[in-house]
């Protein structure tokens, strides 16, 4: 192998593989990123964990054609702190890749590029096109409420749904619940897979990466598609592949309140920006605090016997009686803040139940608390 490529487009293709590769796996290639040079003008990448995959492409300058497994974390840390001069690449025959930018050269030992695993394939399936600015919206709304215990795979993740032209994602750690859904130009969807938590991360990623790439906003758009056991997600020269979790996920529209008793609605910075406020003395493991409300106001107390107590009182509209209930107030503020809309309703039912939030327009979104 022997190329010529530009240190932008090097470190670009890098950049979108390196974080999936796995240091820590009892094979050793996983830690590596797959560099291919297949033809004349294009140098392909590839990294996987086995359970999440990504490869991408850019041009170069091909001479020889080739292929090897670079330590991913080693090239990227390298080709980062290159100058912005083209690189050359060249592979000797112990499989070490030569790299040199101008007169900074370095040796790195490799693996064969066959001894790579073999990524997924979405073979003939076709590809329906989705917002990226939808999925990142989704994404933003619901990734706070995945559980981060990833022996509890059912929730280590995201239920990520297709009807019609609706698409949907729900999160849940068993304390909080999101739910966020939007309409998308592609009909005719039809799917439910739950995506594992670094799947989300990876899609994120993505997402970021085709709304960076594109000109015009209308026409970000990401592909999508899924076989059986892996999900498919493309665009701006990269895909996406992601093993599904064969857990289910937990029956959400029993946990989401279809009435409520009582309903405030509340200006959604100035409520976030006291429950941060006001949090500052609660505890640092419970993190609780009161809401207290009250006809036209919603008062936010926390006591801790080491630090003090803190309240604060907003205007909210409130024509009900009164309610006193405690919750957790990093959850509060994690779905305060996943939002954009203005205002904000606060749905509560009674002491023991769980508050639902949501926004107060368009926004198709409902988060659920429980009390604490």
């Amino acid at each position: 192998m022997k190329l010529t490529v530009d240190k932008k487009d090097l470190l670009r293709g890098l950049a979108r593989t390196h974080s999936v590769a796995d240091r820590k796996s009892s094979m050793p290639i996983l830690s590596n990123i797959l560099i291919a040079a297949d033809d004349n003008d294009t140098l392909r990448f590839a990294s996987t964990d086995l359970y999440v995959s990504v490869k991408c492409s850019c041009p170069g300058e091909i001479r020889e054609r080739g292929s090897v497994a670079i330590s991913a974390k080693t090239l990227f840390d390298i080709v980062k702190n290159l100058p912005d001069h083209d690189v050359k690449l060249e592979l000797d025959q112990n499989l070490s890749l030569n790299l040199s930018c101008g007169k900074i050269k370095y040796r790195i030992p490799g693996m064969a590029g066959e001894d790579f695993p073999g990524l997924p394939s979405s073979g003939e399936e076709v590809f329906a096109d989705i917002e990226a600015r939808l999925l990142g919206e989704l994404v933003q709304m619901t990734q706070h409420a995945m559980s981060a215990d990833l022996n509890r795979p059912h929730m280590a993740g995201t239920l990520f749904e297709g009807q019609g032209n609706i698409v949907r994602m729900v999160t849940t750690d068993g304390h909080r619940l999101s739910k966020a859904e939007g309409s998308t130009s592609s009909d005719g969807l039809e799917m439910s897979m739950l995506i594992p938590s670094k799947g989300i991360s990876e899609l994120k990623r993505l997402i970021e990466d085709v709304q960076a790439a594109s000109d015009k906003e209308a026409a970000d758009c990401i592909g999508m598609t899924h076989t059986a056991g892996h999900a498919f997600f493309q665009g701006a020269d990269m895909q996406l592949s992601v093993k599904l979790c064969e857990d289910s996920f937990p029956p959400y529209a029993k946990v989401i309140p279809q009435s409520h008793q009582r309903r405030a609605v509340a200006a959604r910075h100035s409520l976030a920006d006291s429950i941060k406020r006001i949090s500052l003395v609660a505890s640092d493991k419970g993190g609780g605090l009161r809401l207290v409300l009250e006809e036209g106001r919603l008062q936010i107390q926390s006591e801790n016997p080491d630090v003090g107590a803190g309240s604060e009182e907003l205007d909210v509209d409130y024509p009900g009686d009164g309610l006193s209930i405690g919750f957790n107030a990093r959850y509060l503020m994690d779905a305060l803040n996943s939002l954009v809309d203005d205002e904000v309703a606060l749905e509560f039912g009674g002491e023991l139940e769980p508050l639902v939030i949501r926004p107060v327009g368009e926004t198709q979104y409902v988060g659920v608390v429980m009390p604490m």
